[in-house]
């Protein structure tokens, strides 16, 4: 079987391109070039997809499974939702009506069923979201300070409460320090653990978070082999610091469904604050310790559990894409082993 290499390609989609007049396996498959741009943590790209006719399955690869930094696999979830989110934007974009279907992971070879009906949604997704698919980025900057305006604040407050996930906003100061001690003590007790660093290292070093060759193998020498706890809590404790608005999802349970729900609010979240000019970026690692999480959910005040954490603010910086594997790769009837 081939290999195929990572590559910012994939970004540069023409939607006049979408085959209206050709058979629905190749519309659906269009859309899942929407699909394999959403966000993932470590940018594994843990999703697989399997197109029957007017139908999607969507799957999670357990061979791009984070097991150090996701044992209890919440981010996988997550990841998937992203895709499913950006799926079905493309779809409504396209003129479907796409009927999500949620699976079983325990019992079903595939967590999701995206069925294409013909026809507008009865509640469509907010506008602008379409375009937001290939502009998205995540920033890693340190965000200016300015607060985030009232129209984006008010656009993003009503989001996730059909889904049956809350998002909290919080930005006053006291609180979001206490975000940021935590998110330092999780840096510290990842970067002890050896495991998680060579996971780690091992996705820099394919070059999935989007460095050159020799600086994605620097990057995992570093990671697997120096003591960069400190280094790290100092750097992510003062981005948290930086960011006018923290924002935490959560639901009431605690399982694949709600976490792939998550991912699916999470990215529409992303999207609006693209389209308004407001810079994202994930924070997992107090999310991955599971007694931080629940200081996290103490913190919060909620009887919920926290699913995401990621900051909104402001930045002059432009990110560049971050690369992905072509749509072969995840497609079940074509896939083609990723090179490493």
């Amino acid at each position: 079987m081939s290999q195929a290499s990572l590559t910012r390609s994939v970004w540069t989609l023409d939607a006049g391109d979408y085959p209206a007049d050709g058979p629905i396996d190749d519309g659906a498959r269009f859309l899942l070039r929407y699909a394999i741009l959403a966000p993932s943590s470590h940018n594994s790209q843990p999703w697989r997809f399997d197109v029957r006719g007017e139908e999607i399955h969507v799957g999670a690869d357990e061979s791009r499974w984070l097991e150090a930094t996701d044992p209890d696999k919440r981010e996988l979830y997550l990841s998937v939702g992203c895709a499913v989110e950006n799926c079905c934007i493309a779809a409504e974009h396209f003129g479907f009506d796409p009927v999500v279907e949620y699976h079983d992971p325990d019992s079903a070879d595939y967590v999701v069923t995206v069925r294409l009906e013909a026809g507008a949604p009865a509640t469509p997704r907010p506008e602008g979201l379409f375009d937001a698919l290939t502009a998205r980025t995540t920033s890693h900057a340190v965000f200016d300070g300015r607060a985030l305006d009232a129209d984006s604040r008010e656009r993003l407050d009503g989001v996730g409460g059909d889904a049956g996930v809350t998002l909290h906003l919080v930005d006053d100061a006291e609180t979001r320090d206490a975000i940021a001690r935590l998110q330092a003590t999780a840096d510290r007790r990842q970067m002890d653990d050896p495991a998680y660093r060579q996971e780690l290292g091992y996705w820099i070093g394919l070059g999935a978070l989007g460095s050159s060759w020799i600086a994605a193998r620097i990057g995992q020498a570093v990671v697997t082999h120096l003591d960069i706890g400190d280094r790290e809590a100092a750097k992510n404790s003062k981005l948290i610091q930086s960011a006018p608005v923290v924002a935490v999802l959560s639901t009431p349970a605690d399982g694949p469904v709600e976490q792939i729900k998550t991912g699916q609010i999470f990215e529409r979240i992303a999207l609006l604050a693209s389209a308004a000019g407001v810079a994202v970026h994930p924070m997992s690692q107090t999310l991955e310790r599971p007694e931080l999480r629940s200081r996290l959910r103490d913190r919060l005040a909620t009887a919920e559990s926290p699913q995401h954490l990621f900051r909104l603010g402001y930045t002059e910086e432009t990110p560049e894409h971050t690369p992905r594997w072509p749509l072969d790769v995840f497609l079940d009837d074509t896939r083609v082993a990723p090179e490493e």
